[in-house]
């Protein structure tokens, strides 16, 4: 799948046309190219609150949670009055992950949407984070008591949050006091938020991303991770329900018709084209990057409230229009040199954007206001999640 220019454009259209009625309609509807966020696998968006009990209820909009490449990492076992979260290893994402610290933030994540649905449903939660010491799996113990039900706006939003990757409006800067509003929401005192909204900040974000983007997509093993979760055939992503979509890319619509259309790109093209979004949109059509930090990255507990955070924040900014995109390659590649245990080139660069050794970046992302709408990613159901 190469990129499209106004040549291939001519062409393609003008091929779509001759060749319908010889069977392109119907690659057409195999491929979902009518079908943007329908099917089965997107039925979580629309009735998480159609489970039959209150706990479900909660779990169905833990499933709805940011992750990492969509691979939704969890089980979830449900008492009377209790829910524990569980990390499925089976479904890690290999060396782009190498340390399970995205893992544990999407874990956090559910349990920060799980919280706000509990207050909703009538309950006080207690959480646990990392209760059993002999199994890391074991993320979280949720304990719920009867209390007055609370619906708040970020609970109203769970369904409306997706991870907008198109460009964003550069004729609307992030104000200030928009800036602190999101500080507020970081309420953990072994987390901190570094945000990179003036040009020349924004500009030593974007060399060091693009830099982990290019190293990212040079390492063979971790693009073959990545791309072990790109869902373009539209009959296997109805299967799995999980993974990346063309969907989900922030794609123009004539693009990502085009691209369900045609054959699937290989894995060293998808590869170029994500280097190419990463120059020419996520890099200089973004209002602002932030950095989540933590004390400690290696802690589990800390990686959780460090989720809880993120979800937090992108729930709050879906309530005021905004659109945010996790950019996680340069952490992906402080990982991976930390296993490699050589070439710290990366891990010096993410330490010069933060130039604080009290604090660990574990979670880069963009913000700004969105100029297309952005689809759900596919989900798996109660049924598939539950233990």
């Amino acid at each position: 799948m190469k990129p499209i220019n106004r040549r291939d454009f001519l062409k393609l259209a003008g091929a779509t046309f001759v060749v319908a009625a010889g069977g392109s309609v119907w690659r057409a509807v195999d491929q979902g190219m009518f079908s943007a966020g329908k099917g089965p696998v997107y039925q979580a968006w629309t009735n998480w609150r159609d489970a039959e009990t209150p706990l479900e209820r909660i779990v169905a909009a833990g499933i709805l949670a940011s992750n990492p490449h969509n691979s939704q990492p969890w089980i979830f076992h449900i008492t009377s009055s209790t829910i524990d979260l569980f990390a499925d290893t089976n479904r890690q994402i290999g060396v782009i992950d190498p340390f399970l610290r995205e893992m544990y933030i999407g874990l956090g994540c559910a349990l920060e949407n799980m919280i706000l649905a509990a207050e909703a449903e009538g309950f006080a939660s207690s959480p646990k984070l990392m209760p059993d010491s002999a199994n890391e799996t074991h993320a979280v113990h949720l304990d719920l008591s009867p209390a007055p039900p609370q619906s708040s706006k970020l609970y109203s939003v769970i369904p409306s949050r997706h991870t907008n990757r198109s460009a964003y409006d550069m004729r609307r800067g992030i104000s200030a006091d928009t800036l602190t509003m999101i500080n507020d929401l970081v309420k953990n005192e072994n987390a901190r938020l570094f945000w990179f909204a003036e040009e020349t900040e924004k500009e030593k974000f974007g060399q060091v991303a693009t830099a982990a983007t290019e190293a990212l997509i040079n390492d063979e093993e971790q693009s073959l991770d990545s791309h072990a979760w790109w869902r373009q055939d539209w009959s296997e992503l109805q299967e799995r329900a999980d993974g990346i979509t063309l969907d989900a890319q922030g794609l123009s619509p004539f693009i990502t018709q085009a691209a369900k259309f045609l054959p699937d790109g290989s894995r060293k093209q998808n590869d170029q084209i994500f280097l190419k979004n990463m120059r020419e949109t996520n890099i200089p059509l973004s209002a602002a990057f932030g950095i989540l930090t933590v004390r400690d990255g290696r802690d589990n507990a800390q990686r959780l409230e460090c989720g809880r955070i993120w979800q937090r924040i992108h729930l709050w900014g879906t309530t005021q229009g905004l659109a945010l995109q996790p950019l996680n390659q340069m952490c992906e590649r402080v990982d991976r040199e930390a296993q490699l245990n050589k070439e710290f080139t990366l891990t010096k660069a993410v330490r010069g954007l933060v130039n604080d050794d009290d604090w660990h970046a574990i979670m880069p992302f963009r913000i700004g206001y969105p100029v297309q709408e952005s689809f759900p990613s596919p989900r798996r159901g109660l049924e598939q999640v539950l233990s």
